[in-house]
């Protein structure tokens, strides 16, 4: 019961007819993938080239992150001393605030 374009449509996977006549379908994406993965594999410039391409990628990764490491560490170092002189000023004016009133007590009672 079915045309004979209809027939032939079927035959070669096409469900729509909107994609234009005497336009091939597309192939699967999963033979594409296999065909790149093959030559790939046969290649072994390629994957030389990629082992390289990956070394490097994960040795200039390293020194960022060592270099980022060392600013981190430097910045720390240094809030650490700024924490350390902010102590020691408070604790001046404590000290000094304590003999103002040791001062004053004395005063006061002359």
């Amino acid at each position: 019961l079915l045309s004979k374009k209809s027939q032939e449509a079927r035959s070669r996977g096409q469900r729509d007819s909107g994609r234009g006549k005497g336009r091939p379908p597309p192939p699967p994406r999963n033979t594409r993938h296999i065909e790149t993965m093959e030559s790939n594999n046969q290649d072994p410039n390629n994957t030389a080239d990629l082992t390289d391409f990956v070394q490097n990628l994960l040795q200039q990764m390293q020194t960022r992150f060592q270099q980022m490491s060392d600013s981190i560490i430097g910045r720390i170092d240094e809030m650490g001393s700024r924490i350390d002189d902010l102590e020691k000023s408070i604790g001046d004016l404590i000290q000094q605030a304590g003999l103002e009133e040791v001062d004053m007590g004395a005063k006061q009672e002359k």
